[in-house]
């Protein structure tokens, strides 16, 4: 399921930090429309399913500040659970007109919610586009600290097909492993950005590659994103 939401602000200017700004009003949403899924999806260190990008009209970067071009941001939303897109678009219509905090400069209201119509993906070699930035995370579960790879490091596509792995074991089965070491991923234009997230630089990966793999997973990557963090605003992509 695929949303677009367009959004207006009070102010041209953003934080450089916007996404856990979306992710507020998200859970705004969420809390109000149905709270024990709120719980669910917020409560605990849960796997977020879905995946998210704001479109920013022609943004100026000054440290911490974006200027944009236009007081307003398009959010494009995307997953492959149909129950929990139906729980975020009706989280979203619940706060649709109102106006939220969305900083301390800033207000923001949703204005309108569209679904977006999504055509299946047959073939096993298909050119993509990021919408969001691919982080690909390395956790280190003992000491708690995170490493990202961006695309031209030598770790990158192997701990992404780690954590592909554990992200789908559940939803395919075992059998996914094999599918996704299968994997191949071919640049065309990458080129490495870091992004400010709560607080941290992610070093992250963003631009044009193919991918050749089974068909139902290359679908998956197209509604739910892929990589780390993408419910966070991280991952999504499109064809082209």
């Amino acid at each position: 399921m695929r949303l677009k939401i367009n959004c207006e602000l009070s102010s041209n200017k953003i934080p450089a930090d916007y996404r856990r700004k979306v992710v507020s009003v998200m859970k705004a949403g969420l809390s109000r429309a149905n709270e024990a899924k709120y719980k669910e999806m917020y409560s605990g260190n849960k796997q977020k399913n879905f995946t998210f990008s704001v479109y920013l009209p022609k943004p100026i970067f000054n440290g911490g500040i974006i200027k944009l071009s236009q007081n307003e941001i398009v959010i494009n939303f995307a997953t492959a659970d149909a129950e929990l897109g139906i729980n975020y678009y009706n989280a979203l219509m619940n706060v649709k007109g109102k106006l939220l905090p969305f900083s301390e400069m800033n207000k923001i209201r949703v204005q309108t919610i569209q679904i977006v119509q999504e055509e299946s993906i047959v073939s096993e070699r298909i050119a993509f586009k990021t919408l969001s930035p691919i982080v690909c995370r390395d956790h280190n579960k003992e000491t708690k600290k995170d490493w990202f790879y961006w695309w031209e490091e030598e770790a990158f596509e192997r701990v992404l097909k780690r954590n592909l792995y554990f992200q789908l074991r559940d939803k395919f089965g075992e059998y996914v492993k094999a599918d996704i070491e299968a994997l191949q991923f071919k640049k065309v234009a990458i080129k490495k950005t870091v992004v400010i997230c709560y607080n941290l630089h992610v070093a992250c990966s963003l631009g044009k590659f193919e991918m050749i793999g089974q068909p139902y997973l290359l679908n998956h990557f197209v509604q739910g994103g892929i990589g780390s963090m993408r419910g966070m605003g991280f991952g999504m992509i499109e064809v082209i």
